[in-house]
């Protein structure tokens, strides 16, 4: 990202406020997940810059933190200035740019073969769907035990999601 004009660079969903410390944390969390994922020009050998534009990674971002705030226990809106985990939220972006790879991967691959030589052009995509299913697997259980323990940690000081048993049991206030 060179300059400081940003408009019409981050998805609707982001851009809807004007708050300084919004941009500045999109721009800290772009750059760290694209250090995360290896995605510099010096280190990209076969292709030329970085393979992941910036709006991608803030796409990635925004579908990240709507996963997360859709998954129940619904406890609270999350936010890009106040979500609980870092590195969760680095995974969850993660496994967004590595589907979005591996669409680019499946609609580009082609095999030919000429006098018994065979070629294959983007053929990483099996690779990369292995790799989503497996940090998928870890960003749900993760998802999983943060929104337990906030609900937990909630429902001791009588904020938390109500339990479904509520009509069995009641309603649990300490002092009566």
């Amino acid at each position: 990202m060179s300059g400081s004009d940003t408009s019409g660079y981050y998805p609707t969903a982001i851009s809807l406020t004007e708050l300084p410390s919004v941009e500045k944390r999109m721009n800290e969390l772009i750059a760290m997940i694209r250090s995360y994922l290896r995605d510099t020009p010096e280190l990209n050998r076969l292709i030329a810059g970085e393979e992941t534009s910036d709006r991608m990674i803030a796409y990635a971002i925004a579908d990240t933190l709507d996963d997360y705030n859709s998954t129940p226990p619904f406890i609270g809106k999350a936010s890009l200035t106040g979500f609980p985990s870092l590195s969760l939220l680095r995974l969850g972006a993660t496994i967004y740019i590595l589907e979005s790879v591996a669409f680019l991967q499946m609609r580009n691959m082609l095999r030919f073969n000429d006098s018994g030589l065979s070629v294959s052009v983007s053929d990483r995509a099996p690779m990369l769907l292995n790799w989503v299913q497996l940090f998928r697997a870890q960003f749900e259980r993760k998802v999983s035990r943060l929104k337990t323990s906030i609900n937990i940690e909630q429902g001791m000081e009588g904020i938390g999601a109500f339990s479904e048993y509520l009509p069995i049991n009641g309603l649990f206030l300490s002092g009566y």
